[in-house]
């Protein structure tokens, strides 16, 4: 049997969602975002804004750039402290009309862990937006990401983490328009169109790879075979 190959790399997302600012009670009077509709192009669900749930993702508005090694130094250091369960990665959000620096934030229990999040950070120097309300807009969201995927065949990917995402790898850089455009008008042509695209890029020797991330809780390799196959023919008429 010929071993599978695992790739463990880091690489960025690039996504869009519908974005807004929770309650103020569990912002600590900085401004905070959260994804109201995770995986819009999968299903809906909306997110009530209560304590009483898990978070998913939510984004912390930086003031200032943070590098990936000065984040991933606090991250191990304030999880030592906080002794709960969170995974925080640097990131960009359309903000504002502007790109501006964030901190994603999921995985954690409650709403009300953000609060403690949020001084610890501070107490290590972290500088952020003031809390404002910002009402639901679609904003462009972009996080850095450590992959390890498992290859089922050239070009074609399963997150060994998560098991609902997979990755097709495309012939080369696509504007947001573009993929955007494309994504639409395929699944108005798919019979089997209950998937939801980002774009996504890898690092590997001596060049990065871009890629399409699929989310689909029935994901399989040769459905992922398909989009790709789709996206390239699509592609290559651009």
């Amino acid at each position: 049997m010929k071993e599978q190959v695992v790739i463990e790399t880091c690489g960025t997302i690039l996504k869009k969602e519908i974005l807004a600012t929770i309650e103020p009670s569990f912002c600590s009077g900085v401004l905070v975002l959260e994804s109201k509709f995770p995986f819009p192009g999968y299903y809906h669900q909306v997110v009530p804004e209560t304590g009483e749930i898990n978070p998913g993702s939510v984004f912390l508005q930086l003031k200032t750039e943070l590098s990936d090694e000065k984040l991933m130094r606090l991250n191990h250091e304030i999880k030592k402290s906080i002794r709960k369960r969170f995974d925080a990665a640097p990131g960009r959000i359309s903000l504002f009309n502007e790109e501006k620096p964030c901190i994603r934030v999921k995985f954690l229990h409650e709403y009300s862990d953000i609060p403690q999040l949020v001084e610890l950070y501070r107490e290590e120097g972290v500088h952020f937006l003031k809390y404002r309300l910002i009402k639901p807009y679609t904003g462009l969201i972009s996080v850095k990401k450590f992959f390890v995927l498992n290859t089922i065949k050239p070009g074609i990917y399963m997150d060994a983490e998560d098991h609902e995402m997979g990755y097709v790898q495309i012939p080369g850089y696509l504007k947001w328009s573009n993929f955007e455009k494309i994504t639409i008008e395929l699944k108005r042509n798919m019979e089997d169109n209950k998937f939801d695209a980002a774009l996504a890029t890898i690092h590997r020797k001596n060049c990065i790879i871009d890629l399409v991330r699929v989310f689909d809780k029935q994901i399989s390799g040769p459905k992922l075979e398909m989009i790709r196959n789709k996206y390239i023919e699509a592609i290559n008429k651009l």
